[in-house]
């Protein structure tokens, strides 16, 4: 049996804002789903930065890839 507690987080999806990103990571968290946003636009102050490293990636654990994808691919309310 494989231990994956301390499994590496997974990209589940990209933004072009950290502001998506943070959006996407509170819906997910509301929905008790831990989250993770990966950016590096230097702390907001480079916002360009950003776009040009890919964006902001969105990240959870390995085990809730299925029902985070479910939650961020259901239409805004």
């Amino acid at each position: 049996m494989v231990d994956d507690t301390h499994a590496a987080p997974v990209e589940i999806a990209r933004f072009a804002t950290a502001f998506e990103a943070e959006a996407a990571r509170a819906l997910l968290e509301d929905n008790g789903i831990d989250a993770l946003v990966l950016e590096d636009d230097a702390g907001g102050a480079l916002p360009p930065l950003g776009m040009a490293t890919g964006g902001a990636r969105l990240l959870v654990r390995p085990e809730d890839v299925t029902a985070a994808s479910d939650l961020l691919s259901q239409p805004p309310v």
